[in-house]
């Protein structure tokens, strides 16, 4: 070979033979472990959980009382109260863990809410029949007209400030910082009623109190620096008889949602909606419940 030339050393035969097994190989454990931790999802939802929601998987359908509530509607035209879209996502969200059908139930659709396998907060009255993790989380606010003398959320102690039903933050309110909360059936006329001057402040997930406030009519109002956390001591999620084994795994898939990023979600796109209810109220429509 002459000086200063380059030469290329071409694979033999056997050592490409070798190379090309060696990717199989590695594809092939790579595609069996994607399998095996699928196998795994999958087994994870459907394990035994015990008598009612082994039922549930035998009838392929899951059924949840929710909390509903009145949307603004014109005045003298009240509109029929639907369900509450944060809970709907909380039970869609069990539903698809067990892989089965949703249905939803009200106290309103008579006889029904009796029949659900699975209450949400604020649906019906908390029973024994509990799972230990709630599904509603995440860090409240306190908003207070923008010329009062409210600093910090002791300035509230005794006065009352408006709350919706099911809210999280009733017990820190009221245990801890001393203040009355104003229980009201939804968001919407927890919003409308301090807006009314019913209410010193309102409370609400800080998610939401941002999003009131990016409102441009919100300029009058302004947010309290205190945090207020939420009660995960308060069980939320009730069962129709009681299963320690369904218990159990219904506490895991709560602990899922509150931590894949389900709620999260669920929290920006229920401060959307009030948002959207408010300026519904400020073009006119009312609250009628």
């Amino acid at each position: 070979m002459a000086e200063g030339s380059i030469a290329w050393a071409l694979p033999t035969r056997g050592s490409w033979l070798r190379s090309r097994v060696g990717r199989v190989a590695v594809a092939l454990a790579l595609a069996g472990a994607l399998a095996f931790a699928a196998a795994l999802l999958v087994h994870g939802a459907r394990a035994p959980a015990g008598p009612l929601l082994d039922a549930v998987r035998a009838k392929g359908e899951l059924v949840v009382g929710v909390r509903e509530y009145a949307r603004p509607a014109p005045p003298g035209q009240p509109s029929p109260a639907e369900p509450d879209a944060f809970d709907v996502a909380a039970a869609r969200y069990l539903a698809d863990r067990l892989q089965v059908n949703l249905r939803i139930v009200t106290d309103r659709q008579s006889g029904t809410a009796d029949l659900a396998d699975l209450n949400l907060a604020g649906a019906r009255a908390v029973r024994a029949n509990a799972v230990a993790t709630p599904y509603t989380g995440g860090t409240g606010a306190l908003v207070v007209l923008r010329g009062s003398a409210y600093t910090h959320v002791r300035d509230l102690a005794q006065r009352e400030v408006c709350v919706p039903q099911g809210s999280p933050y009733v017990t820190t309110l009221a245990q801890r910082t001393g203040v009355v909360p104003r229980l009201y059936p939804s968001a919407i006329r927890a919003v409308a009623g301090f807006m009314a001057g019913e209410c010193q402040a309102l409370a609400d997930d800080e998610v939401v109190i941002a999003r009131l406030l990016s409102l441009p009519e919100w300029r009058f109002y302004r947010r309290l620096g205190d945090k207020i956390s939420a009660d995960d001591g308060n069980p939320e999620v009730t069962m129709r008889v009681e299963d320690r084994a369904s218990a159990a795994w219904l506490d895991r898939a709560v602990r899922d949602w509150r931590t894949d990023g389900a709620l999260t979600h669920a929290r920006e796109r229920r401060a959307g909606d009030i948002a959207f209810e408010v300026t519904q109220l400020q073009d006119g429509l009312v609250c009628h419940s």
